[in-house]
């Protein structure tokens, strides 16, 4: 298995919402699988990623179904030289591109979290030790 994919928020919110449209196309109509398959692909090529497509089939007494909607896994990037900025994620996550609740121009981080960071890291913020 690969690494998870590093992600922009912004590109998150573009994969999301090309998610819910390609839903709503496939609860809407019947497919030609093949067509709808490329349709997937070419979509996501569209916003800069590469997709693995799975198809489940199921029954329902003993009648083969229609599928809804196949599990889309983002593999990759169409841009083979793309190297992932993190300074521009924090600026993202800041800048609250997903619009999350509460979240405005933050990245929190809880007290004990941060001196258990601090003292981790050789900063000893308390009074001076004699040996």
């Amino acid at each position: 298995m690969s690494d998870v994919l590093d992600l922009y928020d912004h590109e998150v919110e573009e994969i999301l919402g090309l998610q819910l449209r390609l839903n709503d196309r496939a609860r809407f109509r019947r497919h030609n699988y093949d067509d709808f398959d490329r349709e997937i692909r070419e979509s996501y090529a569209e916003i800069g990623f590469t997709v693995e497509v799975n198809w489940y089939e199921f029954e329902a007494g003993g009648q083969k179904q229609e599928g809804a909607m196949p599990e889309v896994t983002v593999t990759g990037r169409t841009d083979p030289g793309h190297v992932f900025d993190k300074d521009r994620q924090v600026h993202e996550v800041t800048s609250n591109v997903l619009g999350i609740p509460g979240e405005d121009g933050v990245i929190k981080t809880d007290p004990d979290t941060l001196k258990n960071f601090m003292e981790g890291n050789g900063h000893d913020h308390g009074h001076g030790h004699s040996h």
